[in-house]
């Protein structure tokens, strides 16, 4: 069966609930395709930075507070620490907390708000195949699906993205970073955690997390694979020197982050790439539920005005990237080898000097209000600009 629509949004996480909510509040006929069931399991930390929250304040009308209130939020903490196995290289006071969230609650919240402004969801369904100029997305019933046009935020493992003729698959697949995390009861984790920490020095190129929650500890590591390690050798290690009793771990899941492989070029016919299946996570922290929500409103927005105006959004959409994202991208992943470098050469305490020499200015910069490049102030184009 072929059924039409103005947008295809393949992938209900955050890139492509922003895109849907942005769109179904203005009157499009929005369909939305997930190959899960919602809620689902989804691996990840669950932070939320500033930028993170103002951006939900401007797609979903949703703020911290309301969040929290109906506890999609679960924990919040100003206070921060960044270790080795062997010290504290730097701690402090953040400019604002971190949130954190629960993805499965979060993703699910997210994506009843876009069906509440009338975007529709084909849940259980996977997308087997998507030809861009077409605008047509193949569903595994065998219904097709087509479209003006098509976002595709299907997550690092994306079937949209395959149909992009133009990025390159060999930097992408080198660039996909191993995960690997667990959520442990706060009674199995042997010392009380109040706030985030991040441990860096056993990998090469990677770092670890330990996250509070209300009810557990988060816990987990990420890292590119420069001389072919064994993430899950690596993980039990991780969890011995953090003093976990293993037996009271279970079986270890991973997943591929992008790492710095975003595609420069998301566009091809009528399909744009969104969040994880453009590649675009920060890579020096890898923060990536931020870049999602923002490329799915970018996306969303791109068709609005293009729709408004009669032309193609993809040049918009692209611009747009350019302009706010990528900048953002380039100037951390520069900054991440520096200091993976500097680490690799004189060890940690480089790292512990870096951080402490401009703490304040560094915490900002994490939350996005300064800029990855030179610490400038970031004036993010999708909140109301100061007037004057």
């Amino acid at each position: 069966m072929l059924s039409e629509h103005d947008v295809i949004i393949v992938g209900c996480g955050p890139a492509g609930t922003a895109a849907a909510v942005t769109l179904a509040r203005r009157g499009l006929d929005v369909v939305m395709v997930d190959r899960a069931h919602f809620p689902r399991k989804k691996l990840c930390g669950g932070l939320l930075t500033w930028k993170a929250v103002k951006l939900l304040e401007v797609a979903f009308q949703e703020s911290a507070a309301s969040l929290i209130e109906q506890g999609i939020i679960n924990y919040a903490s100003d206070l921060y620490a960044i270790k080795s196995f062997d010290t504290i290289l730097a701690e402090g006071e953040l400019p604002y907390p971190f949130h954190f969230v629960d993805r499965s609650a979060f993703d699910s919240h997210l994506l009843k708000l876009a069906e509440q402004a009338g975007a529709k969801s084909i849940l259980g369904t996977a997308v087997t195949a998507c030809d861009p100029e077409a605008g047509e997305v193949v569903l595994s019933n065998g219904d097709t699906l087509r479209g003006k046009h098509v976002i595709g935020a299907d997550g690092a493992n994306s079937t949209l993205r395959a149909s992009h003729p133009r990025h390159d698959r060999k930097r992408f697949r080198e660039g996909m970073a191993p995960a690997i995390e667990v959520a442990l009861p706060k009674d199995a984790f042997p010392r009380e955690v109040s706030f985030p920490e991040l441990y860096v020095g056993f990998l090469d190129a990677g770092y670890g997390w330990v996250f509070p929650n209300k009810d557990r500890v988060i816990v987990g590591i990420c890292g590119l694979r420069r001389n072919k390690e064994n993430f899950s050798v690596l993980f039990e290690d991780y969890l011995a020197k953090l003093g976990v009793d293993r037996s009271l771990v279970g079986t270890l899941h991973g997943h591929p982050l992008p790492y710095g492989n975003y595609i420069s070029d998301p566009v091809h016919k009528r399909l744009m790439l969104a969040g994880d299946a453009g590649g675009f996570v920060e890579p020096l922290f890898g923060e990536g539920i931020f870049f999602a929500l923002c490329t799915g409103l970018f996306a969303g927005e791109s068709i609005l005005e293009a729709e408004a105006k009669r032309i193609s959004p993809g040049p918009l959409y692209s611009r747009r990237l350019h302009r706010e994202i990528v900048p953002e991208l380039k100037a951390s992943d520069r900054l991440r080898w520096a200091l993976f470098l500097s680490m690799r050469y004189t060890g940690t305490a480089a790292l512990g000097c870096f951080v402490r020499t401009g703490a304040s200015p560094l915490a900002e910069m994490v939350h996005g209000m300064r800029s990855y490049s030179l610490l400038r102030r970031k004036e993010w184009d999708f909140l109301p600009q100061p007037s004057g």
